[in-house]
């Protein structure tokens, strides 16, 4: 089975990711910090918007929530966005939006584009494609919800240098977490025997550059935005009626309208600590009286919590943790 997978992902690449998926099988360091801020000049952000806003039209500000990586709380986040009446949330049914994350395969999509006529390249550039298909694709999703503002979710920040451009106005919630916990709650929910399965210092690595990338658009951040929040899962388990109340402000959603006495009583999704399998970890679970998924790090033994700090310390400061 393992082998029948790693087949599978091998032959569904492009030539130019198989050093990539290479490292990642074998467990060496696969990724860098320009996957996830690629650079992106005044003059392509600018065209770039240009080109979604002409083919999305008119259509009520979009919401996306992106984490610096799996399991770092964007389902709970998603739903508590969710529980407001004026949202349409995974419109299309799209429980994932991965649309950053494919950039690359974007554009590898368009040199293929531009290799049968490649006088094309006159008037097309590397990210044009992406543009209009997230300003179209966003604009179809608007006529599926009339009214309502589209929330889309994806626990990854891949490309984000890009998110104000491919989705210009739409107001992005970027979801921090204890990377340690990240790590813990990662190794216990996907299965060690699958070939996709990072190993610590793969995740280590990849909550590292996720934070670095996201931490550049909060407060005084080279990319700060004023339609990007920087929220810490932590300080949403610990008072989720204040993120509530900030994420409003944020998307200028009415408070009136939104259930506040439903904001305690969420229920819990795809807990690393359920003994559901499969699809149905990721169904509601009523919360356990002493489910408390913040700092389950601590549990670990000294060697582990000193090989963390060592291949990402840094980055706990930078989001405000202990190290």
């Amino acid at each position: 089975m393992r082998l029948n997978r790693a087949a599978q992902i091998f032959g569904e690449m492009r030539i130019n990711q198989m050093g990539h998926v290479a490292r990642r099988l074998l467990g060496a360091r696969f990724l860098s910090i320009e996957d996830f801020l690629p650079p992106i000049s005044p003059e392509q952000g600018a065209r770039l918007a240009a080109l979604a806003r002409g083919a999305r039209g008119k259509i009520n500000a979009p919401i996306l929530v992106l984490g610096v990586m799996p399991r770092s709380g964007t389902n709970f986040v998603r739903d508590l966005v969710a529980m407001h009446p004026d949202v349409a949330a995974d419109a299309g049914r799209l429980y994932e939006f991965p649309l950053l994350h494919a950039a690359d395969d974007a554009a590898a999509f368009g040199r293929d584009f531009l290799r049968y006529f490649p006088r094309n390249g006159e008037v097309l550039e590397k990210y044009d494609l992406l543009a209009m298909l997230a300003g179209a694709w966003f604009r179809e999703l608007q006529a599926q919800a009339p009214g309502k503002h589209i929330l889309l979710k994806c626990p990854h920040v891949h490309n984000l240098t890009l998110a104000p451009y491919i989705f210009p106005d739409a107001k992005l919630i970027l979801c921090l977490r204890d990377g340690r916990d990240v790590v813990d709650s990662t190794l216990n929910t996907f299965s060690r025997y699958s070939v996709t399965r990072k190993t610590f210092r793969q995740l280590a690595d990849e909550w590292r550059l996720g934070t670095e990338a996201i931490t550049t658009f909060a407060e005084g951040g080279v990319n700060e935005t004023e339609d990007a929040l920087v929220v810490r899962y932590e300080d949403i388990v610990a008072d989720s009626q204040l993120f509530v109340t900030n994420m409003l402000a944020h998307t200028g959603l009415n408070p009136e309208v939104f259930p506040w006495d439903r904001v305690d009583q969420l229920p819990v999704r795809g807990s690393s600590r359920s003994n559901a399998s499969d699809d149905a970890r990721w169904q509601p679970q009523s919360k356990a009286s002493d489910f408390n998924p913040v700092k389950r790090w601590a549990a670990w033994s000294k060697a582990d919590k000193a090989r963390f700090d060592r291949l990402a310390g840094r980055a706990l400061e930078l989001a405000g943790y202990e190290r």
